[in-house]
This record gives C-alpha cells, sequence and structure tokens, in this order.
C-alpha cells in the first residue's frame, strides 16, 4: 500500500517536470518564431531576385513548422502530454514539403521519392481520419 503511494507520488512529480519542461520548450520556440518572422520581413523588403527567392520560401516553411511545433506544444499541455497522430504526420507533411522546395539542387529520382513520401503521408491521414479518428473523442472523454 504505502509503495503504490510512494510510486504515484513520484509520477505526479516526473508529470510536473515534463509539463514544466514542455512549456519551457514552447517558450523557446515563440522567440524563435520571433526570430523567423523578422528574418521574413527583412527578406520581404528585399529587392526581388532569384536566390532570395528561395530563401524566403525556406524562411516561410521554417515558420510554419515552428508553428506547427508551438500548436504541438500546446496540444501537449492541455491533453497532459498526448499528442495526436494527425499533429505529427501534418508536421512530417510540412517538413518534407520545407525539404522539397528547398532542395533546388537535388536529382530526378530524390525528388520522385520526396513527392512519394509526401503523397503516401496524405492517403495516409485521409485513411486516418475517415476510417479511424473519432472527432468526438478527446482526452477528457476518455479518463
Amino acid at each position: 500500500m504505502l509503495s503504490q503511494e510512494w510510486f504515484r507520488k513520484i509520477a505526479h512529480l516526473l508529470e510536473l517536470v515534463a509539463l514544466i519542461a514542455v512549456g519551457l520548450l514552447g517558450l523557446a520556440l515563440i522567440v524563435q518564431l520571433g526570430m523567423e518572422l523578422l528574418v521574413i520581413i527583412r527578406l520581404a523588403l528585399a529587392p526581388v531576385s532569384d536566390p532570395a527567392f528561395y530563401s524566403f520560401l525556406n524562411e516561410v516553411t521554417s515558420f510554419f513548422i515552428i508553428f506547427e511545433f508551438i500548436v504541438m506544444v500546446i496540444e501537449a499541455l492541455r491533453n497532459h502530454g498526448h499528442i495526436s497522430i494527425t499533429m505529427l504526420m501534418g508536421l512530417g507533411l510540412t517538413a518534407l514539403l520545407r525539404h522539397l522546395l528547398a532542395a533546388s539542387n537535388s536529382n530526378g529520382i530524390e525528388t520522385i521519392i520526396e513527392v512519394g513520401a509526401i503523397v503516401l503521408l496524405t492517403i495516409g491521414l485521409a485513411i486516418y481520419r475517415r476510417f479511424v479518428h473519432d472527432p468526438e473523442e478527446s482526452y477528457e472523454k476518455r479518463n
């Protein structure tokens, strides 16, 4: 009986430490998001050239990846550390699209593989949302 209470206290302490760490990560991501926004504004005001366009596109996609991480941190904090698979798949899609847009000197095979991965992730996400995911289900309702 005493050991179960002890383990419950340790689990609660570890959960608290994890939530504080995720909160600090969220704050660091907000700072990084602000810095990316300043870079995007600077690039948007610069004269248009081909390399500057790719740099601008790279920064915009980086901004969205950081934004998705912030949303994921918020979701983790709201749901006591649980993150949905749709959030992770969306993050993967954004990262693959960013790499595809930023890699202007890749060969055709790499591009086809990346596009195939994007298509597979999109199909997987559609199948998950259509047949597996219950939109009515949330962490609070499960517990």
